[in-house]
């Protein structure tokens, strides 16, 4: 069978005999991950997946890529092959790749370019218990964000050639920077940054990590300032080329993403009264924020899905509820423009394929949004959106 002859092709080329021989999962033990504490969910910042954060340059041609074959992000996987658990990996440490996962456990991904009018199709190797949180296409291959059945997530790239390294292992969360350049991960108390500078190897060389309160995560990069949450102390900037003192501000509910100049975030704050829609504001960095503008009634976002447009002019979210979508010019919204709302029941899955479409997905299939356009105007992408998780493209220098 065709499906028999392509994992026996795979299995040749990661080095390991095809599923059924008795050595098919040696190289899956390398990217298995150990046990670790979960870590309690709260409104992230929707710049996901980077999580959920990473724009597209405006000026660059976007591709669209899913993953199909598994659950979205978040849902569990159906049953696989067994892992065999070996000692963390950590980041910065390994002298080879790890090895690639059992062929059985391939899944295909599919890539879209912006007229949707063709699909190139590759594959990924995933642990078979794994759900992908995030997944980014880079110039040497793919960054995939798996998440363990216990909470732990590990960062994994696939190269061209389709082996696998192991680039961060034990972590609670973890978030990519926009160029792809720079990595953060929470692990054990320590919040740590490494970049993806040396192209030989293409380990992280770990630069700075300093202690941080327990369930703190990373949220998004904005140029060299790393934005933090905490589920009781609130937000917090870390200026990652130095030291970190602690200056959390309990007023900022979630942070969407960055702006252009890098220097400060469009963010979500507490309302004044329980009853009013969301607020939303500009915050410089300062200490750690400073309000520069802010405007209140606005449709109230859904807990994933809300990103920033390449171009930082449009912020596009599903409303709480799932039933509409709302985007926001973010030129003129503080002055009271009007909000723009798609009527969609929709999921939490969305990319900006370029800076003028918001692809959200409605269950069954992907569907294009145009800011500029009319409001409830949808085009349909010619790919199921069903047990696929979107891949954005990262805009490395």
């Amino acid at each position: 069978m065709l499906e028999d002859e392509l994992r026996e092709t795979f299995a040749a080329k990661a080095g390991s005999p095809p599923p059924g021989s008795l050595t098919s999962l040696d190289g899956f033990a390398d990217v298995a991950i150990r046990g670790a504490a979960r870590v309690r969910r709260r409104r992230r910042a929707a710049v996901t997946g980077l999580t959920g954060f990473v724009a597209i340059a405006a000026a660059s041609v976007a591709v669209l890529h899913t993953l199909t074959g598994g659950g979205p992000a978040g849902a569990p996987q159906p049953p696989g092959p067994a892992a065999q658990e070996s000692p963390a990996q950590r980041p910065s440490t390994t002298d080879s790749p790890a090895a690639p996962t059992s062929s059985s456990d391939m899944r295909e991904v599919t890539g879209i370019g912006p007229s949707a009018e063709a699909a190139t199709r590759v594959r990924l190797q995933l642990p078979a218990k794994s759900t992908v949180t995030a997944a980014y296409q880079a110039k040497d291959g793919y960054l995939v964000v798996n998440t363990q059945p216990d909470g732990d997530k590990q960062l994994v790239l696939q190269d061209d050639d389709d082996q696998q390294q192991v680039l961060v292992d034990d972590a609670t969360n973890i978030t990519v920077a926009k160029d792809g350049s720079t990595v953060a991960w929470a692990s054990k108390g320590k919040m740590n940054v490494g970049t993806r500078s040396d192209e030989k190897t293409k380990k992280i060389t770990q630069g700075n990590s300093v202690d941080v309160p327990v369930n703190t995560q990373p949220i998004a990069f904005v140029g060299t300032n790393l934005v933090i949450s905490n589920d009781d102390k609130g937000f917090d900037v870390w200026h990652t080329e130095r030291g970190y003192s602690p200056t959390w501000d309990s007023t900022v509910l979630r942070v969407f993403g960055g702006t252009q100049d890098n220097g400060g975030v469009y963010a979500e704050l507490k309302a004044v009264a329980p009853d009013t829609s969301m607020c939303l504001a500009l915050l410089q960095f300062d200490q750690p924020f400073k309000i520069i503008k802010k405007f209140c009634g606005l449709p109230v976002a859904a807990e994933d899905g809300a990103r920033i447009s390449p171009d930082g002019h449009w912020l596009a979210y599903p409303v709480v509820g799932a039933k509409q979508v709302a985007i926001l010019d973010l030129t003129t919204v503080f002055t009271g423009g009007k909000v723009k709302l798609w009527n969609l029941a929709v999921t939490a899955k969305t990319v900006w394929l370029n800076a003028k479409t918001f692809v959200v997905d409605n269950g069954k299939k992907f569907l294009k949004l145009d800011p500029t356009g009319k409001a409830d105007d949808v085009e349909p992408l010619d790919q199921e959106s069903q047990d696929a998780v979107l891949i954005e493209p990262l805009v490395e220098k």
